[in-house]
């Protein structure tokens, strides 16, 4: 089967590296703006069945031209693309996938979802499936929350942790850094007493016992893709719970949530333009972005992680909290990401948060392949079936990324 790959960045790396090595792919086309780069995936990790080609994410007609008898189309670049490349599945007859749905220029989170959904019913006419947000949070945590929402006789609260410990010599950017912080800078979305609402940005802060080796973190509202699925989803694929309050929390070191509240503060992050004094109009953020270094080269940071220079680690959580028998009772899962040296022992260049976005879309993305998910139309992964689901999780583990559920129901 021969699938299309639309962002040849850090997460098309990994997307290539995964489903390079999967016999049912025939064949892979590493697409993006920059040739050279595309060039370089496929030929670093495409294990002789990539091939690379220029796209303009935005040019709806050139992807679905280069989509022609692609089984699946994966989209790897930012969200403000989304839609374009959905189109063009819609043209080309190619499943879709993303990894998120994440703000464009002119949307919220919640707006950009809903906006995608419009396409929908184009997608159930044509038999077609779209598969949205597969990466690790939001992706496995929909997961995590599906799961455990079914578990639980009744599920009245649904809270989602991402908690990150980062440290590098050399500048890194192992994420968007434009999403990241429009993000931040974005009034989070919180369900809360079964209603839609926004929050003060880095509000809601909280110490939070994570397992070990993480222990007590700190953690802060982040607007998020799972706020805005969970609570339409759940009910509507697994039946009315009781659900009245999702949230989702990001941390780390409390010294940088601080210096990025200041950041973010200080306006320099907005995606709003601000005309200057000559008159000439520009958005914050995109000065911002254009002041920040280059990543080093693949071989450099190989080197440096191998070295143990760069440390990378990580651990997502999904808390769900309700009922089971007529007594309190919750389900959490965790996940561990591997750490930045042993996947630059396998993919020179990509570090623990590419791998650990990647690595469980890739695994969605081999399962459309592999026509293990039949289900048509627009969903996100908590739609999916359960023996789907549990599959997902089974193969999280043989791609080092071991998964832990606790349950805890009242005695008394």
């Amino acid at each position: 089967m021969k699938v299309l790959i639309v962002g040849a960045g850090m997460q098309g790396q990994v997307l290539t590296w995964n489903l390079g090595r999967n016999p049912a792919v025939t064949e892979i086309i590493v697409a993006d703006y920059d040739e050279e780069r595309a060039a370089f995936v496929a030929g670093q990790v495409g294990n002789g069945k990539a091939l690379s080609a220029f796209i303009d994410a935005a040019d709806s007609d050139a992807v679905a031209k280069a989509g022609e008898g692609c089984k699946l189309v994966v989209n790897a670049v930012i969200p403000e693309f989304n839609k374009s490349i959905m189109t063009a599945c819609l043209k080309c007859g190619a499943a879709y996938m993303d990894m998120a749905q994440g703000q464009t220029r002119t949307q919220t989170i919640d707006e950009a979802y809903l906006d995608q959904m419009t396409l929908a019913p184009e997608f159930e006419k044509q038999d077609q499936l779209a598969l949205l947000s597969t990466g690790m949070d939001p992706g496995v945590t929909n997961t995590f929350a599906a799961n455990g929402y079914e578990d639980l006789d009744k599920c009245f609260e649904i809270r989602i942790k991402d908690y990150a410990l980062f440290d590098s010599p050399v500048p890194l950017q192992v994420w968007s850094q434009e999403t990241y912080y429009t993000d931040c800078a974005q009034p989070p979305l919180l369900y809360e007493d079964g209603e839609f609402k926004r929050v003060e940005i880095f509000g809601r802060r909280e110490q939070y016992e994570f397992p070990a080796p993480f222990g007590l973190g700190t953690v802060i509202c982040h607007d998020h893709e799972e706020v805005s699925t969970l609570p339409r989803t759940l009910p509507a694929a697994l039946g009315e719970k009781g659900l009245r309050y999702v949230d989702f929390k990001m941390g780390g070191d409390e010294e940088g949530i601080d210096a990025d509240l200041a950041l973010v503060a200080s306006g320099m992050t907005s995606k709003y333009p601000v005309t200057l004094k000559d008159g000439t109009e520009v958005r914050p953020i995109d000065v911002f972005v254009a002041t920040l270094p280059p990543n080093p080269p693949a071989d450099e940071l190989a080197k440096l992680a191998l070295a143990g220079e760069i440390t990378d680690n990580g651990v997502v959580t999904v808390d769900c909290i309700g009922e089971k028998n007529g007594k309190p009772a919750s389900i959490g899962y965790y996940v561990f990401p591997p750490d930045i040296q042993w996947v630059n022992s396998q993919i020179p260049g990509a570090t623990c948060v590419s791998y650990g976005t990647s690595t469980p879309a890739s695994i969605y993305a081999e399962f459309i392949v592999e026509d293990k998910i039949d289900k048509k139309g627009m969903i996100c992964p908590e739609e999916l079936s359960r023996e789907v689901r549990d599959a997902f999780i089974a193969e999280m583990g043989v791609r080092n990324m071991p998964v832990f559920r606790k349950e805890s129901v009242a005695a008394n």
